[in-house]
């Protein structure tokens, strides 16, 4: 069953992480929300495809472009495809601790990013300062549960993924010299390694 969803607007509040509390306390701004933009059959069709752990064409052609741009691109990249992790782990039912009312405002962020014609089209120069906004606020908002995702993935999804990738980079070598075990468990640990130290970051 595609993941549940919910319409609704919001204010958003400037919560920069390089501004100290007592400031944010004294200084509220409030931002426009454009997630009302996305409609339904958006999050439909989002949720449909992710819940078949697919990524529509549209939206994966779009974060590649935006893995190779700007450090504000790849900020809306690397978090996109965090966000993709965490929907289709509760999808498939393997995490748990993410709400309905979560995950329909991921799902909401997500599908605004893949929009091309929102509040600032992003053909334009300055087009994805609108993406950048929502994804900012929503990994603001929800850090708790982002963190909790990366800590359970670190747990349970990474070690696997390099498991998988060492038995198809040396599977000749565990018949032959009954070796590849040990440099398989090595990947995994270094993996582990290397996905800690990019969440300490």
């Amino acid at each position: 069953m595609p993941i549940g969803m919910e319409t609704r607007d919001r204010n958003v509040v400037n919560n920069s992480e390089f501004t100290p509390s007592w400031q944010r306390e004294r200084h509220v701004a409030t931002r426009p929300c454009y997630l009302h933009l996305v409609t339904a059959c958006d999050l439909q069709d989002l949720s449909e495809a992710l819940a078949k752990q697919q990524l529509p064409p549209d939206l994966k052609i779009k974060l590649s472009r935006l893995a190779v741009h700007e450090l504000s691109h790849r900020f809306i990249e690397q978090n996109c495809r965090t966000i993709i992790a965490l929907l289709q782990a509760v999808e498939e039912g393997s995490f748990k601790e993410a709400s309905p009312k979560d995950c329909e405002r991921l799902l909401r962020v997500l599908a605004y990013v893949r929009k091309d014609d929102d509040a600032i089209p992003d053909y334009r120069p300055d087009g994805f300062i609108d993406d950048q906004q929502e994804v900012r606020t929503v990994t603001t908002d929800l850090d708790h549960l982002l963190r909790t995702f990366k800590a359970w993935r670190l747990r349970h999804q990474v070690p696997g993924m390099w498991l998988h990738r060492s038995q198809c980079v040396w599977p000749e070598t565990d018949s032959r010299l009954g070796f590849a075990s040990q440099a398989g468990d090595a990947k995994v640990q270094n993996g582990q390694r290397l996905y800690s130290a990019r969440l300490s970051k």
